[in-house]
């Protein structure tokens, strides 16, 4: 073997090392996800969302770019260490819903579409489901094909499918459920074998191919709620408008599938608008031009005049009480007599007295 091919073998077992560690660090973030009782609107929540979403993009970009799947080959051919990628589409599609505080509800339920089709798609193409995938279709399309009223009879019928179809994938989902927890109990074994591995993920697989239609069913019911919204907010007043127009737009969530040529078009095509690079002290003085963040020359400016205020404020208190000491000590008579006045008005006005009209 040459010198050159070696150095490329033990890249590659670099690469997929890498790589697993990635995947196995998401998908631990992932569970706590599922398994946390905070609100999902939470700041913290939100940040750990989105962060295993980036850890998962990153997985996908690198399972795309090794081509690890093949339409030509088998599940069977498929390793055993590369059977936990199918789930990556899933897991993002999942994330996604979970994503709250967005002004663009209807770009983020679209791309969760795209990933979870993605994931029947290929557990579908692998012999890992036989379910009829959902075609998601654009809004010209649905009123070209809402022409045509159906009648009660077939409305009826099917009513009657979808239900004996979702109550048989929930008692499947039950069964897996349970076949889970026992597989994994045994994962943790140092001596397990690969058998043991694939089994579980197998499974996994299939619990989340029933997840998904649930998740795609809600997203369909979603749908229509938002364009709703979208519509009312088109008769917004003309001052709302301008305000809106004002308001920075939010950078938009992008799908990244496990397809190379489609995350090579939409990550790495020609056309491609690089990122902006910025030092930190350049960031910072591009926010202060824009108006977000306070100038610090007009809060030292600002701090300085208040101080001012105090200690003139102090500094004249303090020479009227020693200017009124050397009067005394002069005997001046107006000082003299005022002092007299006020000590015989303390004698017949106690202190407390004051207003008591109205009191018992």
């Amino acid at each position: 073997m040459s010198s050159e091919n070696s150095s490329e073998l033990v890249h590659d077992v670099k690469d997929s090392a890498t790589l697993s560690e990635l995947f196995d660090k998401a998908f631990e973030m992932f569970n706590d996800l599922n398994k946390t009782t905070e609100p999902t609107n939470s700041s913290k929540v939100q940040s750990d969302v989105k962060r295993t979403m980036k850890m998962l993009e990153d997985a996908t970009k690198l399972v795309s770019i090794v081509d690890m799947f093949s339409g030509n080959e088998s599940f069977e051919e498929v390793a055993t260490e590369n059977i936990k990628y199918f789930l990556l589409p899933a897991f993002l599609g999942t994330l996604a819903t979970k994503i709250c505080n967005s002004d663009n509800r209807m770009n983020i339920v679209n791309v969760a579409e795209i990933y979870f089709v993605d994931f029947l798609k290929r557990a579908k193409a692998y012999g890992l489901t036989d379910i009829e995938i959902p075609e998601i279709k654009s809004e010209s399309e649905k009123e070209s094909t809402s022409g045509r009223v159906r009648t009660n009879a077939e409305l009826i019928t099917e009513m009657v499918n979808r239900r004996n179809t979702k109550l048989q994938r929930y008692k499947e989902q039950k069964e897996l459920e349970l076949r889970l927890e026992t597989l994994k109990a045994n994962l943790s074994n140092p001596n397990i074998d690969d058998e043991a591995k694939r089994e579980y993920f197998v499974t996994l697989i299939k619990l989340y191919v029933n997840l998904t239609i649930d998740e795609l069913s809600s997203l369909a019911a979603e749908k229509p709620i938002l364009e709703h919204m979208k519509r009312m907010s088109k008769s917004e007043t003309m001052s709302d408008q301008a305000i809106m127009k004002h308001k920075p737009t939010p950078h938009k969530l992008q799908p990244i599938i496990i397809t190379r040529d489609e995350m090579q078009k939409k990550v790495y095509g020609a056309g491609y608008p690089s990122l902006p690079i910025l030092t930190v002290q350049e960031f910072y003085d591009q926010r202060i031009k824009d108006g977000d963040w306070p100038d610090p020359s007009q809060q030292q400016q600002n701090s300085k005049c208040l101080q001012n205020v105090v200690n003139t404020g102090a500094t004249g208190s303090e020479e009227d009480d020693i200017k009124k000491e050397g009067m005394i000590d002069a005997d001046d008579p107006d000082t003299l007599r005022q002092l007299r006045a006020m000590d015989e008005y303390k004698d017949t006005h106690r202190r407390g007295w004051g207003n008591r009209a109205n009191r018992s």
